[in-house]
């Protein structure tokens, strides 16, 4: 889809390099120009503020529009785009080591499932309990989220990345159960170049350009990278590019973004057996044949008007567009699944202040989208009457249509006292068309063998299904001095089921087991703000209905009730111009409070879940004895965790030493040595237990990446 970045196989000269990456952009910046839209001028006002150092005042966007974190009720942790070039992450989880809370699990190359308050969930639709959003916009249709999505979007070269943590706001529809992931596109001005190298014949480079006329500004930032991996046949090519152009007038604002993506990626299978990321054969890579190709690309405009200082209209249409191919390695029969979206749709919100003490937020929100799933496996299993066939599982696809308005008021009762109240109505209808025969036959309308034996999957007959929710939500802050602030939130998210697991059934289920799930929660924390030390502290509770479970042997059930309960804590302190320490520490405990027993007759009720590490945490202390240069030193905790439902598995947990170092030789060169894992532990970046044994994805090992940037 786009050729910036560098080939591992063929190879491309300099001068080929160039020519291609100017083409792209060239096109690119054309395409750009001549959209319409933007994001409104508060949202100016965020990317300003993310240039801004830690212990400045944190400016996030929760609300569609910039404001103060300290005037927030909930939590939100940001990582500012200083910080995201700082630490110069090659997966995402490098990064949200430093939100308290937030797991992004990594898998092999650039795969990830994110949890946020949560387990890390698999399968069909443990992508929906995390809304992934780019400036405050969801990356895909409600109905089709993927568990790796998250590679969709340029975080190497974001204008800040934040964390909602918890059940989402009424800004946020369905999926915000746990928590929503917004990513801030890059910001405008930045004008550099960098090369970077690293274990793995691992190879990146970044580029940033921008260009004013007048009150049009545009904004190119692109990156490629090539790694061979730390697995044997594996390794992948990617390449990212936003677009930016915005127009600022006096009484409108415009800003257009366009976003593409590209991935085509060797994976890496499971290791297994019992701790075998210890044995001699830790990077082996027992699939060799899987393999993930993957484009994604989304337009969006946004235009505001400010109708008076008090009141500001905001629209933003979006087209999307992605589709996915790649290897389920991880299935008996590896079979091969195909997953695409194209998508419309528009966010219109209002927002105003009647006086000092009532503010007001309104919108409406609408989508519309055209999905497809297809799983084909092309061989043979054991035999050929295995119910695992050979051939066609699934082929459907599916139309929705979402519409969704909220209102959120919040009263200032005093300068020092906010009450918030919010609701959300939503509804969401698909439009599910089964292309292969209905129920649990072969492709060809055969039985797999006998009666005894019957085939897998399941496909239930075309339909229609629609599904309303409702969210709300209503919390207090209270400034208790110019440093202290505490808050309370009482809050109820939702989310449709994801049409993998409404219409991906297998045999003996039916269509509905899997019906929409709700969340609430409660919670309470305070902020301190000094010039030297800042704090937060979160407690929350939160219980979850309908959720859905799944064994060893990958039999579900839907109907499970679990109960999460942590507290999260985030500081840093200042000693000296020379030292600063940062750090953040989450206690969590996720629990089954009640679930139909599975097929094999295991219940699993009054279980800890799966997955889900009582403690995380990682602290950074950093030295800088003079401006030209510093040191980070960064240690990251993992607890142990269960592997398997039943509580019968377990990964003892780890615990990683990395540093960076920056040396600035003058205005325009700079260097960074980012080192990982400096003690070499051998770990897993993640482990489960499955179809009778244990499987991890081996973590890295100790490994050195340099990075030469020039400024302009």
């Amino acid at each position: 889809m786009l050729t910036y970045g560098i080939d591992k196989k063929i190879g491309v000269s300099v001068n080929s390099w160039w020519s291609q990456s100017l083409d792209v952009m060239l096109r690119a910046m054309f395409l750009g120009s001549v959209s319409i839209g933007a994001l409104s001028g508060p949202l100016h006002a965020a990317e300003s503020a993310s240039r801004s150092t830690f212990m400045d005042e944190m400016t996030v966007t929760a609300r569609r529009d910039a404001e103060s974190e300290k005037s927030l009720i909930g939590q939100v942790g940001q990582i500012s785009s200083n910080a995201i070039q700082t630490q110069g992450h090659t997966h995402l989880q490098e990064l949200a080591v430093r939100i308290p809370g937030a797991w992004f699990s990594r898998g092999n190359g650039q795969e990830m499932l994110a949890a946020v308050r949560s387990p890390v969930y698999t399968g069909a639709g443990s992508c929906g309990e995390v809304l992934i959003a780019e400036n405050g916009i969801p990356i895909r249709p409600s109905g089709l989220c993927n568990v790796n999505q998250l590679f969709e979007v340029n975080t190497e070269q974001a204008g800040a990345l934040e964390v909602w943590r918890g059940a989402g706001t009424v800004f946020y529809g369905s999926n915000a159960v746990h928590g929503v992931v917004n990513t801030l596109t890059p910001l405008f001005g930045e004008k550099y170049f960098t090369l970077e190298a690293g274990p793995h014949d691992y190879y990146r480079s970044k580029l940033a350009w921008a260009v004013e006329q007048g009150d049009h500004h545009w904004q190119l930032n692109a990156n490629g990278a090539s790694d061979d991996g730390l697995k044997d046949d594996a390794g992948y090519d990617q390449q990212k590019m936003t677009v930016q152009h915005r127009w600022d007038g006096e009484a409108m604002a415009a800003k257009t973004t366009l976003s593409l993506v590209n991935l085509n990626q060797e994976t890496a299978g499971y290791l297994r057996g019992y701790e075998a990321y210890k044995d001699s054969g830790w990077k082996d890579n027992p699939n060799p044949e899987a393999f993930r190709d993957a484009q994604a690309a989304r337009l969006v405009s946004t235009l505001s008007w400010q109708i008076n200082e008090n009141s500001q209209w905001q629209l933003s249409p979006y087209a999307r567009y992605s589709d996915m191919r790649f290897l389920q390695h991880y299935l008996p029969g590896q079979p091969i699944e195909e997953n695409g979206q194209k998508s419309v749709g528009f966010l219109l919100n209002y927002q105003t202040s009647f006086n000092d003490q009532w503010r007001l937020w309104t919108g409406f929100d609408g989508e519309w989208a055209e999905m497809f799933v297809k799983e084909t496996q092309a061989d043979v299993l054991g035999t050929p009457d295995n119910a695992r066939y050979q051939g066609a599982h699934y082929d459907f696809d599916v139309t929705s249509n979402q519409l969704a308005a909220f209102v959120n008021a919040e009263w200032s009762w005093r300068p020092e006292v906010a009450v918030e109240l919010g609701l959300r109505w939503e509804t969401l209808t698909y439009d599910y068309d089964n292309q292969l025969l209905d129920g649990s036959t072969q492709d060809d309308g055969s039985d797999c063998a006998t009666p005894d034996l019957e085939c897998r999957y399941y496909r239930p007959a075309d339909r229609k299904d629609r599904f309303e929710n409702i969210s709300a939500q209503l919390g207090g802050r209270y400034q208790v001095s110019d440093q202290w602030t505490v808050y309370g939130r009482l809050a109820r998210a939702f989310r449709a089921p994801q049409i993998n697991e409404r219409y991906r059934l297998l045999a003996g289920q039916d269509v509905g087991e899997f019906d929409k799930k709700t969340i609430d929660s409660l919670e309470f924390g305070t902020r301190y703000y000094s010039d030297r030390f800042t704090a937060e502290l979160s407690a929350y509770v939160m219980k979850k209905q309908d959720e859905v479970l799944k064994a060893s042997n990958n039999a579900t059930v839907g109907d499970g009730d679990t109960h999460h309960y942590g507290v999260e804590l985030q500081a840093t302190y200042i000693f000296s111009p020379q030292w600063q320490l940062s750090g953040n520490l989450a206690r969590a405990e996720h629990s089954v409070k009640s679930a139909s027993a599975f097929a094999s007759g295991v219940d699993v009720s009054g279980n800890e879940m799966d997955t889900a590490p009582e403690w995380l945490g990682s602290v950074q202390l950093r030295y800088q004895p003079v401006e030209r240069w510093w040191l980070e030193l960064e240690t990251v905790y993992m607890d142990d965790y269960y592997l398997d439902a039943e509580n019968e598995h377990q990964y003892d947990g780890h615990t990683l030493l990395n540093a960076i170092a920056k040396y600035q030789w003058n205005n325009q060169w700079s260097a960074r040595l980012r080192l990982h894992n400096l003690t070499d532990t051998r770990y897993a970046e993640r482990g489960d237990y499955a179809f009778g044994s244990y499987r991890y994805f081996t973590g890295e090992n100790r490994a050195a990446y340099l990075e030469v940037r020039r400024q302009f």
